[in-house]
């Protein structure tokens, strides 16, 4: 399947590692212009030197109004039209409703929930002249089922779905919007995670055998879905949310 980006902009947040890092080379490996909102500086530029002529850089803490607001005026005085928006940027927050302190909360809300509203609300605009527009909102699977003492992300995950579907009622039949819902990834996020456990092997070994697939995927696995429905190739999908997550949950344990 000949998947082409060519002549494209595409908008990438969080993208200087993981599966958006994977995502943006995706898209430049498809012939796409591709704009990275990253928190801090890095080494993207340098990294993917091969595309310099089509790959931009923009720091942006997501978790900020403002910052996203002043960004997207840059993009608009920089670019013609904006063809994707892929909000990927994300944190995994871990506590109960209990011990989940109110700072924690929104941090959580504004970077996973309200940064996707805020860049919509902005990337919109900006597709008025883009023949095919699609915005693709990375979820989780935890937005379906989840772990304990995760209260915060999993209401931010979960809620990205009415969020999705309200783009896509709102801005049909000339903007698709998606959300894509991984289950356990290997990326920088889940190593940071790992570090919490004395046992590694053991909590890889348990987060295998809860995907019916029995591994966690990788990023390029997850980008590849990415790509897919951002293409004209999924030209007749929209307002869905699509798990991309191995078959995690849907096994009862017991006989």
């Amino acid at each position: 399947m000949n998947i082409t980006f060519k002549n494209k902009t595409i908008i990438v947040t969080g993208g200087t590692s993981g599966i958006g890092k994977v995502s943006a080379v995706q898209f430049l490996e498809s012939g796409g212009k591709v704009i990275v909102l990253g928190r801090v500086e890095s080494k993207i530029l340098e990294e993917l030197k091969l595309y310099e002529d089509r790959l931009s850089f923009y720091k942006c803490d997501l978790s900020k109004h403002e910052e996203i607001k002043e960004v997207f005026q840059s993009i608009k005085s920089k670019f013609n039209s904006i063809d994707v928006l892929v909000n990927n940027a994300g944190i995994q927050t871990y506590g109960n409703v209990v011990d989940t302190n109110e700072a924690l909360w929104d941090r959580t809300m504004d970077v996973n929930l309200k940064s996707i509203y805020l860049c919509t609300k902005y990337v919109i605009p900006l597709m008025k002249d883009s023949e095919h527009p699609v915005i693709i909102n990375v979820g989780s699977a935890q937005g379906f089922v989840s772990q304990k003492n995760v209260t915060a992300y999993a209401t931010s995950k979960e809620a990205l779905h009415g969020l999705t579907r309200s783009i896509a009622i709102n801005f049909a039949p000339k903007i698709r919007c998606l959300a894509i819902c991984p289950g356990a990834v290997y990326t920088p996020m889940l190593e940071e995670d790992l570090k919490g456990f004395e046992d590694k092997a053991a909590i890889i070994e348990e987060t295998n055998n809860i995907h019916l697939l029995e591994r966690i995927a990788n990023a390029d696995e997850v980008a590849n879905f990415i790509t897919f429905l951002a293409s004209d190739k999924a030209s007749f999908a929209t307002g869905h949310t699509y798990r991309v997550d191995g078959g995690i949950g849907l096994k009862i344990e017991g006989t």
